[in-house]
């Protein structure tokens, strides 16, 4: 068919030579009916058939305009490009402002009178172009390599974005298409009206079976949103429709994902490779930015349709996941010719690392630790709040405690770690006290005892109870109560006075020295007072020793039996007794 094409071609090109010029349309017009073909296809056809005999330009290749002021004009153009990628000047008006500053002079000399005129825009343009400067041509992309992944869960790329298309007003209401006419990005006063609207979509690839996972959260791209993604993404799948979990071996983010730590920090809890690409290079996460489109395109076209089944995030994310199920499972890619959930279920044992549920994937988001000051009464400052750290394993007053704020439980968290290296996080309550004094709240801790009322008494921290074996350990009682009587009487010595402190003194043989007068040093041992423990205090410990045998009327037992509150050590000994309801015998005395 060609062949025939070219024939013909060259029969009318014939005819066209012989042909004056002005009546050579209408032999072109025959020729392209003759082939069914338009005129400017006609026309290349003539160009294969025809020998030009016109001679090349002897300057061809040759510019007036000298190499470094085409660098110079260049630069000064790429240089008004915006960050958004709208060029800023013009080569004419970059021309004009380059030689009122001498910058450069871009003249000609004409060769029949001598005269030195200024090149034309055109002229420069066509310079730049031949120098292959012109920016056009050096905005144009660079070549990139193309990457490969080894396994399913090998690499996954994941990027957040606007949706640009629909918003869910107040957070909750019914999806609405963005007007371009209302929200224009030029009024920044209508911007910000939406900026609490916004829909986030992220979106996740596997690079080696091109897997697509998306959900959709609210208002703005945040560290916790791309945790909260990578946990639902890693987490088992209760849908046995949904083969796709696990742990990546490698994840590829943009930088903003990782601001403030919270992803790297989850990432190396897991032991993730975190890959942070370069800033404005989307290419190197061409994958997830193609799937960005796709689901655009694939899935999201049909949302204006779904106005009144979709009021809110959760039918949203509901939708979105019924949709990619099918998509991933029906949908053959063309790389590797099979469904995505069929590629992917193509992983081995030891590629597959299995996590926990999404909720213990989130308590391992955390961020990096504060140190903080324990104050007298075990709390701590931190996040401009007050935070009771009594409970914290090892504190003491004015040593150090670790906090850091759990974005996905809204509260502070101190971080203790045992002599294996992991670590343990301990919820802290909130006592700050507040201030609104028709509610006779004048900004006290809000669990503080009111004076005279009822006392209360701090528990027992790592330090006190160190303290007390000790102490228990120096006097060798066995009980507090027994170190207390001990430390009470007046011949009491530490040890059971077996410990000669001036045993090396005795025993060492020293030089003879002139008699010195001096004054015999002497030691007191220091007492401690043990405070019994109050009614709430013992009724706690008895509880938890009790389990079901525990009665409200114990405690009123108790209160009747030690009206100035229990002895830790006859503790045991009460529980025994409550178990079995026995009351404790009364002390007999002598009447006189």
């Amino acid at each position: 068919m060609d062949l025939h094409r070219l024939r013909v071609a060259d029969r009318y090109a014939k005819r066209l030579a012989e042909t004056p010029h002005s009546e050579k349309g209408p032999v072109v017009e025959a020729g392209a009916a003759e082939l069914g073909i338009s005129k400017p296809a006609f026309y290349r056809l003539l160009q294969r058939v025809t020998v030009s005999d016109r001679k090349r330009r002897a300057d061809h290749g040759d510019y007036e305009l000298s190499r470094a002021e085409a660098d110079t004009i260049s630069a000064y153009l790429m240089e008004g490009y915006r960050l958004n990628d709208k060029r800023g000047r013009t080569l004419e008006t970059a021309v004009d402002v380059l030689r009122a500053n001498g910058e450069i002079r871009a003249e000609r000399v004409d060769v029949a009178t001598g005269e030195i005129r200024p090149l034309s825009y055109s002229a420069i343009a066509r310079a730049l172009r031949g120098y292959g400067v012109h920016p056009e041509q050096l905005r144009r992309p660079t070549p990139h390599q193309a990457l490969r992944s080894l396994h399913p869960n090998h690499v996954w790329q994941v990027d957040g974005s606007v949706c640009v298309l629909y918003y869910l007003p107040g957070g909750g209401a019914v999806i609405e298409e963005l007007d371009p006419a209302v929200h224009y990005k030029n009024k920044p006063h209508n911007l910000k009206a939406i900026e609490e609207q916004r829909v986030i979509r992220y979106v996740l690839t596997d690079h080696a079976t091109h897997v697509i996972r998306w959900r959709y959260y609210p208002h703005a791209e945040t560290a916790e949103h791309t945790v909260r993604f990578l946990a639902w993404a890693m987490a088992p799948k209760a849908n046995p429709s949904d083969p796709f979990h696990g742990r990546p071996f490698q994840l590829m983010v943009d930088p903003g994902a990782t601001a403030g730590g919270l992803v790297k920090r989850f990432c190396a809890r897991l032991g993730i490779h975190l890959i942070v690409n370069k800033r404005r290079n989307a290419r190197a996460k061409g994958s997830v930015e193609g799937a960005q489109n796709r689901v655009e395109l694939a899935f999201e076209h049909g949302l204006r349709d779904q106005k009144t089944a979709i009021r809110g995030f959760e039918q949203l994310n509901q939708a979105a996941e019924v949709f990619q199920l099918w998509w991933n499972a029906t949908k053959k890619h063309t790389r590797h010719g099979m469904t995505r959930f069929d590629a992917w279920m193509h992983i081995r044992e030891h590629e597959l690392i299995k996590t926990r549920s999404e909720d213990v994937l989130l308590s391992l988001a955390t961020r990096e630790p504060q140190k903080r000051r324990v104050n007298g009464d075990l709390t701590a400052e931190f996040q401009g709040r007050t935070w009771s750290v009594m409970d914290v394993p090892g504190v003491m007053v004015k040593g150090d405690v670790f906090l850091h704020w759990h974005p996905f439980k809204d509260c502070a968290m101190a971080v203790v770690t045992d002599a294996d290296g992991n670590e343990r996080h301990i919820e802290l309550p909130d006592v700050t006290g507040t201030v609104d004094p028709l509610n006779g709240e004048w900004g006290f801790q809000a669990m503080a005892p009111v004076i005279g009322e009822e006392f209360k008494s701090p528990g027992d921290t790592e330090t006190d109870r160190n303290r007390k074996r000790i102490s228990m350990i120096a006097s060798g009682a066995k009980t507090l109560e027994a170190d207390e009587k001990l430390r009470g009487r007046k011949d009491f010595q530490s040890f059971g006075g077996r410990i000669d402190p001036y045993k090396e003194a005795k025993e060492t043989e020293l030089p003879a020295y002139l008699a010195k007068r001096g004054t015999d040093l002497q030691i007191a041992a220091p007492t401690v007072e043990l405070i019994p423990l109050n009614h709430v205090q013992a009724a706690k410990w008895l509880r938890a020793r009790l389990g079901d045998d525990w009665r409200p009327e114990h405690l009123q037992q108790i209160q009747r039996e030690y009206p100035d509150g229990v002895p830790e050590a006859e503790l045991p000994a009460l529980a025994e007794r409550l178990s079995r309801g026995e009351a404790r015998q009364p002390k007999l005395a002598i009447v006189k």
